[in-house]
């Protein structure tokens, strides 16, 4: 069930950290190591390393090793620090099908600009802030700020670092609340992966375009969506109105038909003589 990371606490977070649902394809490569794919799990839904730990009853350390074994097995290599590891992982593994978000019953957050999110598609793909700055052609300190402005806006708590990972959760919310599609995805993926990213950020005029394009559809798409979605919630909730039938219990219905019954029928109930009563068999002579 989706809860909101306000609703629960006035921090910011939720205290369950569970906020956002992701199942793990069954026949995945570490299919072997139960604890492998929980720890993928868990970063895929924007948990920390200690949070992890904790569910696991692991140490920070052992969850960082598996973390690192993970990203060795995924084949992430990054010589140049284009790419942050965790992030870019979970995206690898969204593009083959082996995580999928679960859909959110809320609808999508505040409707984001078309800059902000030109910059969620590139954090959503694994790109480091540096790389993401030198492809839309601003600075990192101004990426940074639009993260902060993102998490703001998402409800996540970016300084509660031993419950989440704020940008991991940030991916995780945008996903399962559809903020970025599938396809918008896919295509951020298909120009970001197996190419030399190097020669990507020096020559980024072409992935800027591409980016920008998506990001102007995502946003004309949004408010549709987020009506959309808040009138299929209206109509869930009106649904399960009537699928509910309230219970009574059979003692309190003398309670109830006094309180239903008219002044009249209540003179007549009780002017009506009591039934007789008989001793117990057992005192009958």
């Amino acid at each position: 069930m989706f809860t909101n990371e306000n609703q629960n606490n006035p921090n910011g977070y939720n205290s369950t950290k569970d906020f956002v649902q992701i199942t793990i394809a069954p026949d995945f490569l570490i299919k072997y190591n139960p604890s492998r794919k929980r720890v993928l799990q868990l970063i895929a839904s924007g948990w920390s390393n200690a949070s992890i730990a904790e569910d696991l009853n692991f140490s920070t350390k052992n969850i960082e090793s598996i973390t690192t074994m993970l990203i060795r097995i995924a084949k992430i290599h990054d010589a140049n620090g284009h790419l942050n590891p965790r992030a870019r992982l979970v995206a690898k593994c969204f593009h083959a099908g082996k995580l999928k978000y679960l859909p959110s019953q809320e609808p999508p957050n505040e409707l984001l600009s078309e800059d902000q999110t030109a910059t969620l598609l590139l954090v959503a793909a694994g790109l480091s802030n540096k790389t993401i700055g030198r492809i839309l052609s601003i600075s990192e300190k101004t990426v940074e700020s639009r993260l902060n402005n993102l998490f703001l806006q998402f409800g996540i708590n970016a300084k509660a670092n031993k419950i989440i990972n704020p940008r991991l959760r940030l991916i995780a919310t945008a996903n399962a609340r559809q903020n970025i599609t599938q396809e918008a995805f896919e295509t951020v993926w298909q120009k970001t992966n197996n190419v030399d990213l190097e020669q990507v950020v020096n020559n980024p005029a072409e992935l800027k375009e591409a980016v920008l394009k998506i990001a102007a559809n995502l946003v004309e798409e949004a408010p549709n969506h987020r009506d959309n979605a808040a009138r299929k919630q209206q109509q869930q909730q009106q649904q399960s109105q009537f699928t509910q039938r309230p219970y009574i219990n059979p003692a309190h219905t003398p309670g109830l038909y006094n309180r239903l019954a008219t002044p009249q029928q209540q003179q007549a109930a009780s002017n009506r003589p009591n039934p007789p009563s008989y001793p117990p068999p057992e005192n009958r002579q």
